[in-house]
């Protein structure tokens, strides 16, 4: 199963009741992460049409062939703007998720463990970190699951989703994002630049 496939698996088993509901607080705190408007949607239908440099790419967090994990930051925009363009893929017709419900979901960050690297690791925390200040999940789901090893092999380890408040990655100052898993703390900076590239 690509990652791609398993974030929606576990979306959707993060909507339907399984473990910790993934609601974060909807109530925007100054960045650029906001609650989706009938404009802001149609801008982010538009970036979906426009590929992955726009639907994707700038919420992969620190991507790397050797790394523990792999990660992913999800707002109410690039919920609708990744939906567009996986539809687009499969050759189908885009039904993007309402402002509404792709806003209820607030802000997130999806953790796997890294596909075919050997340092592959089970999630069990994220915190982000600011300025002195420390955000942690406003709710988090964590659930087993099989990462392929470099030989062909399968591990179990686990994945996650962790909920945060749209403030915790607004755009005043970088922010690191801590992984907390059972090989212990790594860590990703997202620098104010890459900060104000998510929406």
């Amino acid at each position: 199963m690509s990652v791609q496939c398993a974030l929606v698996s576990l979306a959707i088993g993060v909507f339907c009741g399984i473990g910790a509901s993934a609601r974060a607080s909807q109530d925007s705190q100054g960045g650029i992460i906001e609650r989706l408007t009938l404009e802001t949607h149609e801008q982010a239908v538009a970036c979906g049409r426009a590929g992955a440099a726009c639907a994707v790419d700038p919420y992969e967090l620190c991507p790397s062939r050797t790394g523990r994990y792999s990660a992913r930051i999800t707002t109410p925009y690039s919920r609708v703007a990744s939906g567009v363009l996986e539809a687009l893929k499969k050759g189908r017709r885009p039904r993007p998720m309402t402002p509404g419900l792709a806003t209820r979901w607030g802000l997130g960050v999806y953790v796997f463990p890294a596909e075919h690297s050997i340092n592959a690791d089970a999630i069990q925390r994220v915190e982000i970190r600011r300025e002195g200040r420390v955000f942690r999940p406003t709710t988090s789901t964590v659930a087993p699951f099989a990462a392929e090893m470099p030989d062909g092999s399968r591990r179990q380890l686990a994945r996650g989703f962790f909920a945060f408040p749209f403030g915790a990655l607004s755009p005043e100052s970088d922010a690191t994002i801590v992984f907390i898993g059972a090989a212990g703390d790594t860590a990703c900076t997202l620098t104010r630049d890459a900060l104000r590239k998510l929406r």
